[in-house]
């Protein structure tokens, strides 16, 4: 079941004093000035955190932001109060980074997809076998490649990635038969986001997939018209996707990527031990969530195959015959020479 987190304080809330409350245009803005104001008082920072995937309780992405939450007090002696919004509340995922932009907001965790249109370098992350392994990608975030994109975020968005985790690879699973090879894929109806990556990374393994919203997958796969499709593995017991779903292909075609963002414009008005408390608490609840992640994702193995999926792991060298794609996407990832950048840190 999914789980959502209220805020402890009613944000907008108004009190009444008297037998009518009389609030004018001006006296609203004063008092929505206040409320997002990072300093509450004197000694108070307030971080509005948009958290915008529904993540299950306990889940390694949901107590990442809890522990940022904890260890940001902890570090600035209890000046930073996190406010967590889970699952949405606060807008969809290109709205909070939008609202993160100008203030409205000061924090964002949600899929690098929705933040790669304000920094389009950071499509380069969503292309196929960009990453063969977490433990690559997550040294890599760690240094100089994780440099670049922060320094690129800031500069062409005005947004400041404090860390990278993720939610492991995305997998194939359908309801049909044991995928091996890209060819087994042939006649099967699957499912990507309407995205031209994921297409363009399906043809190329000889399948025209169906562009679909997730809201529409589960009907489609009880009445037919998909399937199956692919995503993180956690999601198909999150979503309880095994009881239509009997087989999984451990692809490993795309790290899921979901960064924590704060606005630059709040980050740098903020005093030098707040933003070092900050991006220690982010790195610091970084590095639990990549271990916990990792042990996370051998149980969800275990618990699939308990549950009566047959969850394969393959060669992946024809697989990674998708790499054929990237040159498609040289110019939307901010062009052929910051794409060999990325290439090169990677490679180094």
């Amino acid at each position: 079941m999914l789980w959502e987190r209220s805020p402890k304080k009613e944000v907008y809330a108004v009190r009444n004093f008297g037998s009518k409350v009389w609030v004018t245009f001006l006296g609203s803005l004063a008092i929505l000035s206040l409320l997002i104001s990072p300093v509450n008082g004197a000694d108070k920072v307030v971080i509005n955190l948009a958290d915008s995937p529904p993540y299950t309780k306990g889940s390694p992405m949901c107590e990442f932001a809890v522990k940022f939450k904890e260890l940001s007090a902890q570090y600035s002696d209890g000046v930073i109060e996190v406010q967590i919004y889970w699952g949405g509340q606060l807008g969809d995922e290109q709205k909070v980074f939008k609202d993160a932009q100008l203030g409205i907001i000061q924090a964002v965790i949600a899929n690098i997809a929705n933040l790669a249109p304000f920094s389009p370098v950071l499509y380069s992350l969503n292309l196929p076998y960009i990453f063969d392994t977490r433990d690559q990608a997550y040294k890599l975030f760690r240094g100089e490649l994780g440099r670049f994109f922060t320094d690129e975020t800031v500069k062409t968005a005005g947004l400041r990635v404090l860390a990278w985790p993720d939610q492991s690879f995305r997998a194939l699973h359908n309801t049909k038969r044991r995928i091996l090879k890209p060819d087994d894929m042939k006649g099967l109806k699957l499912r990507v986001p309407n995205n031209p990556v994921f297409i363009s990374m399906y043809k190329s393994w000889g399948v025209d997939p169906i562009p679909m919203g997730w809201s529409e997958v589960f009907s489609s796969l009880q009445t037919g018209v998909l399937h199956g499709g692919d995503n993180v593995l956690r999601n198909l017991i999150d979503f309880k996707m095994y009881d239509l779903e009997k087989y999984a292909t451990v692809s490993q075609h795309m790290l899921e990527i979901v960064p924590l963002v704060v606005g630059e414009k709040f980050f740098q008005s903020q005093p030098v031990k707040i933003r070092e408390a900050l991006t220690k608490a982010a790195n610091d609840a970084w590095a639990w969530q990549f271990s916990a992640m990792g042990e996370d994702e051998l149980q969800i193995k275990k618990k699939l195959r308990d549950l009566g999926m047959v969850v394969d792991e393959p060669d992946l060298t024809p697989w990674r015959k998708a790499r054929e794609i990237w040159p498609q996407f040289y110019d939307k990832s901010g062009g052929k020479e910051r794409f060999d950048r990325v290439i090169s840190i990677i490679k180094k």
